[in-house]
């Protein structure tokens, strides 16, 4: 697999990782006791905890494979695509009480804008 390819899978794998912890996070009760007591008893929101733990140590696998086939200052502007999958993804999924706003599709638009000019070939660019 080439690099692009890497880095992608990585920005797959991060964004449903923050999706989950943030599920997790919502789903357990709040730091003390009763939290740890929860990770040992196998509470609801534990299962999302664990896989989205896992999707990020995936993810920085993913991550390690990409930046030894291209360069960074590319495979980080991929990662940038994270942001609008994490959006997207918060509106779509029900009961997550995330609003659709112009101003945050604005946001997808300029990164979708600086990812496209980032990997636009040499020859369209100006000199």
């Amino acid at each position: 697999m080439n690099g692009t390819c890497w880095a992608l899978c990585s920005v797959v794998l991060v964004s449903v990782a923050q999706l989950l912890l943030r599920h997790a996070m919502v789903t357990l009760p709040p730091m003390g006791d009763a939290f740890w007591a929860a990770l040992w008893h196998i509470a609801p929101g534990t299962g999302a905890l664990m896989l989205g733990l896992t999707g990020y140590c995936a993810s920085m696998g993913c991550w390690y494979l990409a930046l030894h086939r291209m360069a960074l200052s590319k495979a980080y502007a991929l990662l940038s695509l994270s942001y609008i999958l994490v959006w997207s993804a918060a509106i779509l999924l029900p009961g997550w009480g995330e609003y659709f706003s112009w101003r945050g599709l604005a946001g997808v638009g300029l990164i979708i804008l600086g990812v496209l000019v980032i990997f636009m070939p040499q020859k369209y660019r100006s000199k």
